[in-house]
């Protein structure tokens, strides 16, 4: 991506922030108090200055339903129901990694903020079933080089 659409897009998401704070009623003085951030630090985001983190878009989502879709791509309504997409997100990923499994709740949780379609989301959950398709055979070539070194030392 050029530098100048960089700079584009992170003044649109900024604009969109703004928005998104006035809709809450907050002052930027007030909702950097409430991040415990310098004031800057939101009039920045706001300018399109620097990008808002994922620490903050997680906690805009959970606090008061900001669609991050609508804040990064301008898709959707300003607010959504966590509740829809959660769980449209919790039964595309158990299709591919089960729930006892160490990174699920971060797995969903990384879907559930985001705010993607469906077709992202499974795209995603391909993404973890491939990473977790890897770990095995790294796992796997990994043991049969212990295996070659073994009978090497052997002889």
């Amino acid at each position: 991506m050029k530098k100048e659409n960089a700079s584009i897009i992170k003044k649109e998401i900024g604009r969109r922030l703004k928005w998104f704070r006035e809709a809450i009623g907050k002052t930027q003085t007030q909702l950097a108090e409430e991040l415990q951030v310098y004031q800057s630090t939101i009039t920045n985001m706001e300018v399109g200055k620097t990008f808002p983190s994922m620490k903050y878009l997680h906690y805009f989502h959970h606090t008061y339903g900001l669609n991050t879709n609508w804040l990064l791509s301008n898709i959707g309504e300003i607010f959504v129901a966590v509740e829809e997409h959660t769980s449209l997100a919790a039964s595309l990923l158990e299709c591919h990694v089960p729930k006892k499994d160490a990174m699920y709740e971060k797995y969903a949780e990384l879907i559930d903020l985001m705010q993607v379609s469906e077709v992202e989301q499974i795209i995603l959950a391909k993404l973890v079933e491939l990473k977790v398709f890897a770990r095995e055979e790294i796992n796997q070539f990994r043991e049969s080089r212990k295996e070659k070194e073994k009978v090497k030392v052997n002889l």
